[in-house]
C-alpha cells in the first residue's frame, strides 16, 4: 500500500507541489504517523495520519480563499477612492488619518482606530469604573481584578462580580475577534483563552531559553494549544504533557520570535516589509496557559505590562489591526503599495507631473504615518538605549506637566469654534463640562450612552497629547501618569471629550424629525464626509435606538445603537455605528487636538527608537508635536472656508480667542509660581500669550528673557527636553571647572539647588505645590548649600522685576506668603 509520504513525494517529483511545501507536508506527516503509533496498529496510524493531513490541508485552502476575497474587496474599494478622489495623493494620507474634508468619503485608519477603542471601553465601562487606574497609576481594587484574570481563564473563583465583569471581557475579545476575520483574518475561537501576554524580551534574553522554558512548560495547557505542523493538540489529553522534542520545537519557535522581534524565521529582502496581518494574531496565541493563576505567576516574571495593561492593550492592539485592515486590507502595507501606485498611474495618465510629486510626497509620508501607527516605527534598534530615553522622557513628563492642567484653559477658543463648525452651542458644550466635572450620576449617564473617560483605560495617563508614545513601563511611566491624573489634567480633559460628543449626540437628536436632506447642512457634512446616507441617518433617527436621558434629553449614540438595533446584520451595524463614531471623533480632534499621526510622522520620520537621531528627534518633538497638530487642523479648516471673506472670519475666531486665552494661562501659570500677573500692556506680554495659545509657551520666555522658565537657552529649547536636561546636568558638573576659569569663588552649591529646583519630579511643576515646595524646601537648600543664599535672592527677585515687570506674592526665600498676588499688576505701570 502506498503511503502519503510517496504520494507527496511523486507531486513533488512530478513538479505540481513545491519541494519545499512537499518537505513540510512530509515532516507533519511522519510527526502525525508517530503520534498515531503509540494509540494504534501502524497501518491505522498512518490512516489516521493521511485524514488529519487532509483536513489541515482543506482548512489551510479555506483560510487563504478567505483572505485572497477579502483583498480583491479591499483592492476594488481603494481603487475607486483613489480614482474619486479631488487630489489623490492627498486621498492617500487621509486614508491613514482622515481630516474631514471637502473631496474624500472614505474612511481612516486612525478614525477607525479611534472609533472601536471607544466602542470596546464602552463595553467594558463597568470594569473600568471598578479597575480602571486610580492616581497612583494601580489598578483599583487588584484582589478583584486579579480574580477577574482567573475567570477570564476560566477558574472559578466565587467571585461574583468577577465573573460577571469577565464575561463583559470576553464579549469584546470575541466580538474583535470576529471583526478581524470578518476582514480577513483568521483566527479560531479558543474558549476561556484569558488575556494575551506582552513578553518582555529583555527578561527572556536575561533568564536564557533554558531557564524560560523550565518556567513555563508547567504552566502551559497543552492539550488545547495546537501544532500548527498537524492541526492536533501537544497532549491528547487534558493535563498531558507533550512529546519533548515537540515542546522543544514550539517553546524555541516562541522564544526565538520574542528575544529577536520577529527576526529569527525573516530573510532581508528590497519588498517593503511586514508580515501581512490576516494571520499574526494567531501566532499570538500560540501559548495557552492552564489558568489564571499561571498566567498571573508567569507575567510577574516574563510580563512586559501589568496585567490591566495587558488585557486593555491586547483589546486595543484589535481595535488598531481591525481598523488597518478594514481600510487597507488583509495586508495593510500591500494595499497602502496600491493606493500609491493607482494614484501614479491617474497622474501619469492625465499628464501631469505636480500632482505626481503630491502623490510621492503624500506617499512617502502615508508610509510613514502608517509604520507610526502599526508600531513598526517604534522597534527599537538598541533596547537598552530606548528604555533609558523613553524613560527620561516619561520622568521629565512628571518634572514639567504639572501645571499643564493651567495651559489647557486655551482648550475653551479650540472647543467653541470647533462646536460652531457642525452647528453645536458652545455655551451649552461648557456648561456639559461643568456638570460632568461636578456630577458622577452625569458620568454614569454618560457611561450608559457609549462615552467613557479616555484614560481610565491608559497606562500611559494621558502622556501621548504632549509626548508622544512613551516606550516601557516602571517606575518613569507611573510618575508621568501619576502627575498627569493628580494635576487633573486628565480628568478635565476627559470631561470636556465627554460633553463635546454628548452635545454632538444630542445635537443629532434634535434633528432626528427631519429627513437627512432637511438637517442642518454643517451636520449633514459632517455625517457626509464619512459616507452615511439617508438611508443610514433614518435607521440612527429611528426612536427605539436612540438614547433617553433620566431628564428626558434625546441622544444619538453610536455605541447605543449598535447594542440596540435589529434593522441590520451585525456587521452593517457594526460598519455604521463605526463610520458614525468616526465622525463624532474627528471633530472632537478639532476641538481638543492631541498629536496627530502626520504631525508625529512629519517631525521624527521612520527614525527608530534606540537610534541617535530617533532620540534627538523624539526629544526635540516633546510638545512640539502638539502644536504642530493644532496648526495643522485649525490651518486646514482655514483651507476649507469658501471665500476670502469666510477665510478672514473663521482666522479671526480662533486666533483672537487663543491669545487672549493664552494671555489667561499666561498669569495663571505666574500666579501658581509664586509671582504677581504680570503687565498687560507690554507687546512681549501678548507675544507670549500668542505662543501660550498655540501650545509653545515656552517659547515666550524668550521675548522677555534670554534663558527659558526652566533655565535653558533657545537652542536647547529647540532641541527639546532631554537635551536641557543634559544641558542642566552638564552645567552642573562643569560649575567647578567654569568657576576656575573665570577666577571667581566656587560656589558648587548654589547649582546643585537650582538642579534641584528645576529637576524634581512631580513637586517641582505640581501646580499646587510647588511654589510651597520652592520656597520651602529648595530655598532652604540652597541657604544650607549656598552661603551667598539671600544675594542670589535679590538678584533674582530684581531680574523678575526686569524681564516680567512682577514681583512675587510669595517672596523668595520665605517659609510663608507675604500677601495676596497684587491682581491690579494687569493694567502695567499707572503712569
Amino acid at each position: 500500500m502506498t503511503s502519503m509520504h510517496d504520494c507527496i513525494q511523486r507531486a513533488v517529483d512530478a513538479g505540481g507541489l513545491n519541494p519545499q511545501h512537499g518537505r513540510a507536508a512530509q515532516a507533519a506527516y511522519a510527526q502525525l504517523v508517530d503520534r498515531y503509533s503509540t494509540i494504534m496498529s501502524p497501518a491505522q496510524a498512518q490512516a489516521a495520519a493521511a485524514q488529519t493531513l487532509q483536513e489541515v490541508t482543506r482548512k489551510a485552502a479555506r483560510s487563504r480563499a478567505h483572505k485572497v476575497l477579502n483583498e480583491l474587496q479591499a483592492a476594488k474599494r481603494i481603487m475607486n477612492q483613489i480614482n474619486t478622489a479631488d487630489d489623490p495623493g492627498r486621498a492617500i494620507r487621509d486614508m491613514i488619518e482622515g481630516h474631514t474634508r471637502e473631496g474624500y468619503q472614505g474612511e481612516s485608519v486612525r478614525g477607525l482606530m479611534e472609533a472601536y477603542t471607544d466602542s470596546i471601553n464602552a463595553g467594558l465601562a463597568e470594569v473600568l469604573q471598578k479597575h480602571g487606574l486610580n492616581v497612583a497609576g494601580s489598578v483599583r481594587d487588584r484582589a478583584g481584578f486579579e480574580n477577574l484574570i482567573r475567570e477570564l481563564h476560566g477558574q472559578s473563583t466565587g467571585d461574583a462580580s468577577a465573573h460577571g465583569l469577565a464575561d463583559a471581557v470576553r464579549y469584546q475579545q470575541k466580538r474583535m475577534r470576529q471583526l478581524f476575520n470578518a476582514h480577513g483574518g483568521d483566527v479560531g475561537e479558543i474558549a476561556d483563552y484569558g488575556v494575551p501576554h506582552a513578553h518582555s524580551a529583555e527578561m527572556l534574553i536575561k533568564h536564557g531559553f533554558d531557564q524560560w522554558a523550565r518556567d513555563i512548560t508547567p504552566l502551559l495547557d497543552w492539550n488545547r494549544m495546537i501544532d500548527l505542523r498537524t492541526g492536533q493538540p501537544f497532549a491528547a489529553a487534558p493535563g498531558g504533557m507533550p512529546n519533548p522534542a515537540d515542546a522543544q520545537r514550539i517553546l524555541r519557535d516562541v522564544y526565538d520570535g520574542i528575544t529577536t522581534r520577529g527576526w529569527d524565521d525573516r530573510t532581508p529582502s528590497q519588498q517593503a516589509g511586514g508580515t501581512a496581518l490576516y494571520n499574526q494574531r494567531a501566532d499570538h496565541r500560540v501559548l495557552h496557559f492552564s489558568d489564571g493563576d499561571a498566567w498571573l505567576n508567569y507575567n510577574r516574571t516574563y510580563g512586559a505590562a501589568d496585567p490591566f495593561s495587558a488585557m486593555m492593550n491586547g483589546l486595543h492592539g484589535l481595535a488598531r489591526d481591525v481598523a488597518m485592515m478594514r481600510v487597507l486590507g488583509p495586508n495593510p502595507r500591500g494595499g497602502l503599495e496600491l493606493a500609491t501606485q493607482a494614484a501614479m498611474k491617474r497622474a501619469q495618465v492625465a499628464g501631469d507631473p505636480k500632482m505626481a510629486q503630491r502623490v510621492q510626497a503624500q506617499a512617502k509620508l502615508a508610509k510613514v504615518m502608517l509604520g507610526a501607527i502599526d508600531g513598526s516605527n517604534n522597534v527599537p534598534e538598541h533596547a537598552g538605549m530606548a528604555a533609558f530615553f523613553s524613560g527620561t522622557r516619561a520622568v521629565l513628563s512628571s518634572i514639567q506637566l504639572g501645571s499643564a492642567v493651567v495651559s489647557s484653559v486655551t482648550d475653551a477658543a479650540t472647543m467653541r469654534v470647533a462646536a460652531k463648525a457642525i452647528g453645536l452651542n458652545p455655551s451649552n458644550v461648557m456648561t456639559r463640562t461643568m456638570s460632568l466635572t461636578m456630577s458622577g450620576l452625569s458620568r454614569r449617564e454618560a457611561a450608559r450612552l457609549g462615552y467613557v473617560a479616555q484614560t481610565l483605560g491608559e497606562a500611559g495617563g494621558g502622556s501621548a497629547r504632549y509626548f508622544g508614545d512613551l516606550l516601557g513601563s516602571g517606575l518613569p511611566s507611573r510618575l508621568s501618569g501619576f502627575t498627569l491624573r493628580a494635576s487633573g489634567l486628565n480628568f478635565i480633559t476627559d470631561m470636556r471629550r465627554l460633553a463635546f460628543q454628548m452635545e454632538t449626540s444630542a445635537k443629532m437628536a434634535s434633528q432626528a424629525d427631519r429627513p437627512f436632506a432637511q438637517i442642518e447642512p454643517n451636520l449633514r457634512r459632517m455625517l457626509e464626509k464619512r459616507g452615511i446616507t439617508s438611508a443610514d441617518w433614518d435607521l440612527l433617527r429611528d426612536p427605539a435606538v436612540r438614547f433617553t436621558a433620566q431628564d428626558g434629553s434625546d441622544f444619538i449614540s453610536a455605541q447605543w445603537f449598535l447594542e440596540h438595533q435589529t434593522a441590520l446584520p451585525r456587521m452593517e451595524a457594526e460598519g455604521l455605528a463605526m463610520r458614525l463614531q468616526m465622525a463624532i471623533r474627528e471633530e472632537l480632534e478639532y476641538a481638543l487636538p492631541s498629536m496627530s499621526v502626520e504631525g508625529r510622522a512629519r517631525m521624527q520620520g521612520d527614525t527608530k527608537p534606540g537610534s541617535f537621531p530617533g532620540e534627538l528627534l523624539r526629544s526635540s518633538m516633546s510638545y512640539k508635536g502638539y502644536p504642530l497638530s493644532v496648526m495643522l487642523s485649525q490651518y486646514r479648516r482655514f483651507l476649507q472656508q469658501p471665500t476670502p471673506m469666510a477665510k478672514a472670519a473663521y482666522a479671526a475666531n480662533i486666533l483672537i480667542p487663543l491669545t487672549l486665552l493664552g494671555g489667561v494661562a499666561v498669569q495663571l501659570k505666574e500666579i501658581v509660581k509664586g509671582n504677581d500677573p504680570r503687565p498687560m500692556d507690554e507687546p512681549k506680554f501678548w507675544m507670549a500669550a500668542t505662543f501660550q495659545g498655540g501650545g509653545l509657551g515656552i517659547f515666550g520666555d524668550f521675548f522677555a528673557a534670554e534663558a527659558s522658565r526652566a533655565g535653558g537657552g533657545l537652542g536647547e529649547t529647540l532641541a527639546g527636553p532631554v537635551v536641557g536636561l543634559a544641558g542642566d546636568a552638564i552645567r552642573l558638573g562643569a560649575a567647578p571647572v567654569q568657576a576656575a576659569v573665570e577666577g571667581k569663588p566656587m560656589n558648587w552649591g548654589r547649582a546643585v539647588a537650582r538642579f534641584q529646583r528645576n529637576n524634581t519630579p512631580v513637586a517641582s511643576s505640581m501646580w499646587y505645590v510647588r511654589t510651597a515646595f520652592s520656597r520651602i524646601v529648595s530655598d532652604n537648600i540652597q541657604r544650607f548649600l549656598d552661603p551667598e543664599a539671600e544675594d542670589d535672592f535679590r538678584r533674582r527677585a530684581r531680574q523678575q522685576q526686569k524681564d516680567y515687570g512682577s514681583d512675587a506674592w510669595w517672596g523668595l526665600g520665605r517659609s510663608a506668603p507675604d500677601r495676596a498676588p497684587d491682581l491690579s499688576n494687569v493694567l502695567g505701570d499707572p503712569r
